[in-house]
């Protein structure tokens, strides 16, 4: 009886990894979306896409890497501990996608200024993303 209780433990812990690693895939792909459709409103000049894109980039990383317990919950065991570079990039994330939202919805700026500072706050996303990827994942 005790070893099916110990195999039935291992078992149920090997799947929860699985999923996790899993379910911390499809968020990173679906923040790799959000990225890649705001890049694609600023590269066609649509800036209502922009917004949209933005927008939903918000959410998500406010739902998948808003509070430590969330980003805690889906890394490896052995990267657990690194939860608050996570949390942080993503407050990173939010604080330059605001100012995306805030550029792109200002009326008396002018457009070259609109488009350098917004751009600027996309490649610090994108830095934010690179820097946890690098400072978490630890490849080897």
């Amino acid at each position: 009886m005790m070893k099916k209780t110990i195999l039935g433990l291992m078992i149920s812990l090997g799947l929860s990894v699985t999923l996790s690693a899993n379910e911390l895939k499809q968020d990173m792909g679906v923040l790799a979306s959000d990225i890649y459709e705001l890049q694609v409103g600023f590269l066609t000049n649509d800036k209502s896409a922009a917004l949209t894109a933005v927008d939903k980039l918000k959410g998500h990383v406010k739902q998948y890497l808003g509070d430590k317990y969330t980003v805690t919950k889906l890394l490896p065991a052995h990267l657990k501990y690194k939860s608050s570079i996570a949390v942080n990039s993503a407050t990173l994330i939010e604080k330059n996608a605001n100012e995306i939202e805030k550029v792109l919805n200002d009326r008396d700026m002018r457009m070259i200024n609109k488009q350098m500072r917004s751009q600027k706050a996309f490649l610090e996303i994108q830095n934010q993303c690179f820097r946890c990827h690098n400072l978490v994942r630890d490849w080897q």
